[in-house]
């Protein structure tokens, strides 16, 4: 019994005297029922596309209705309908279907809107689908399931993905037991071994003495046994027909490992990149060559027999060029960070600013380093840097916080205060430096155990040299002081020679 649906799937018509009925289902394909009816006025108006036909509890749209007038003067309507995933056809997703999960997830995804509920989903693990092109539901529902190597089942609006349809039930396919006919076909055009069977088949099942026996369904694995023809083999059912009517002649297909040309057909439509068409992110065309783009438009690719570039997008399209190769005239440009073991080449040019000729020679308007500058000879107007060495340094301005002769022990110490001596103990020495608040400038000695001893320095108006301790003058030869000499307190003398005279020659002097 075949019901007619309208479409708010009411029953509108109750078909019984139907003919040439016919359910085929392949495994992650076809799921079809064709039948025909002789015309009348009754049910036959209802036979129409839009309507639905109900066959084993399953819904199918009618997609096509053909009507024939034989020899007899009788009309026949031929309808051929799909089961109502058909309906999947129906939504689209422009700009393709891009998105990692379990299979329950994209399925679910797939179907969200559509009216189609997800049933099982036997497989699990994450997968990565990633379609560039616009595509229907039901075609993006097939990938997944193909992603996930799972096998699809519809049931009414109800879909869901198996580990694998049937089972092996121990159903023996044999000559002179339920074959009726059977071709076995071998190929090897492909350079491997390819082998299908189509066989028609009694189903035994139907008859009383086999009830509940020699059952199979899609997807079982079933043993094929005909003596002539060289089988003995387990294979899967792969693709099943069958008459809703009454099981008796069957068809099935196992195996199909041969493609005709409708495999052929549908091979190159899924597989091959059309021209300026999106296929897993990948576009050929002729006037940009090959595109590869990701899928979020955040980086993009360019290829062809002029240029190569690698594009940095903004995730809405916008595109701007990180890498770029034009061999004709030799242009190749890169922005961002570049990282390489070692550079070859004959000389670099960064703006007009910074330049390395093949000598080696730099030329830039400025420069910092982090580490050690080394080199036998630095000629500049000035110098700055806070460590700076080399075997000698020739410059007409050196300009620095401090200038040192060495880090620790003995050296000599300058900075915009005074100028240091140190002994090789670290303790300061000599010191020549400047006090502006007191408008005074000299030397300050210090002791070995870190006490002034003593300063000269300069004033206004004045030098004076200051003892804290002992002052002590001594000369090997003649002691001159020119000018008044005033002693404020007590003179002491070792000696004196001709004191005496110096007595006359003094008391002579002032007329005494």
């Amino acid at each position: 019994m075949i019901i007619i649906l309208d479409n708010q799937r009411r029953p509108v018509a109750v078909l019984d005297n139907y003919f040439d009925d016919e359910i085929t289902e392949s495994i992650n394909a076809g799921y079809v029922l064709k039948f025909s009816i002789c015309l009348d006025e009754e049910k036959s108006p209802h036979i129409q596309v839009g309507n639905f036909a109900e066959a084993e509890g399953q819904w199918f749209n009618i997609i096509r209705s053909r009507r024939t007038r034989a020899s007899d003067g009788m009309v026949v309507i031929v309808a051929e309908c799909e089961q109502v995933g058909y309906d999947l056809l129906l939504t689209r997703f422009e700009g393709g279907f891009i998105h990692t999960g379990s299979p329950a997830a994209l399925l679910s995804r797939a179907l969200e809107g559509t009216g189609f509920s997800v049933g099982s989903v036997e497989p699990t693990g994450i997968i990565s689908v990633a379609i560039k092109e616009n595509m229907d539901a039901r075609a993006v529902v097939r990938i997944i399931a193909e992603h996930c190597e799972g096998e699809l089942r519809y049931d009414r609006y109800n879909v869901s993905i198996l580990a694998s349809r049937g089972r092996n039930r121990g159903t023996q396919f044999a000559l002179g037991k339920n074959i009726k006919g059977i071709v076995k076909d071998v190929n090897g055009q492909s350079g491997e071994i390819k082998t299908a069977y189509e066989i028609d088949v009694v189903e035994l099942r139907t008859l009383p003495e086999f009830a509940g026996l020699e059952e199979f369904e899609l997807g079982d694995v079933v043993q094929i046994v005909d003596e002539e023809l060289g089988i003995n083999e387990e294979q899967r059912i792969i693709q099943y027909s069958y008459s809703p009517k009454r099981r008796i002649n069957s068809k099935v297909v196992i195996a199909n490992n041969i493609r005709g040309i409708q495999d052929e057909i549908y091979r190159i439509r899924t597989t091959t990149v059309g021209k300026d068409k999106w296929m897993y992110g990948v576009k050929i065309g002729p006037d940009e060559g090959i595109v590869i783009e990701r899928y979020d438009k955040m980086a993009r690719s360019k290829w062809n027999a002029d240029e190569f570039r690698m594009q940095k997008g903004n995730g809405s399209g916008s595109y701007q060029d990180a890498l770029y190769f034009d061999p004709i005239n030799g242009e190749y440009e890169f922005t961002g960070i570049v990282t390489a073991s070692k550079f070859r080449g004959g000389s670099i040019e960064i703006g007009n600013n910074f330049s390395v000729d093949e000598s080696g020679h730099m030329k830039a308007v400025g420069g910092e380093f982090s580490g050690e500058i080394s080199a036998s000879i630095i000629n500049g107007g000035r110098i700055y840097g806070s460590y700076i060495e080399g075997a000698e340094i020739d410059g007409g301005v050196v300009t620095g916080a401090l200038i040192r002769t060495a880090a620790s022990g003995r050296r000599i110490e300058m900075d915009d205060y005074s100028f240091r001596s140190f002994d090789s103990t670290n303790r300061e020495r000599v010191t020549l430096g400047y006090n502006t608040g007191a408008g005074m400038g000299g030397f300050v000695f210090w002791g070995p155990n870190g006490q002034s001893e003593g300063q000269v320095y300069s004033i206004s108006g004045g030098m004076h040299v200051i003892a804290d301790n002992e002052l002590f003058l001594r000369s090997y030869g003649d002691v001159l002081i020119q000018g008044d000499a005033r002693f404020y307190d007590v003179v002491r003398m070792g000696s004196i020679v001709d004191v005496e005279q110096t007595i006359i020659d003094i008391m002579e002097h002032i007329g005494m």
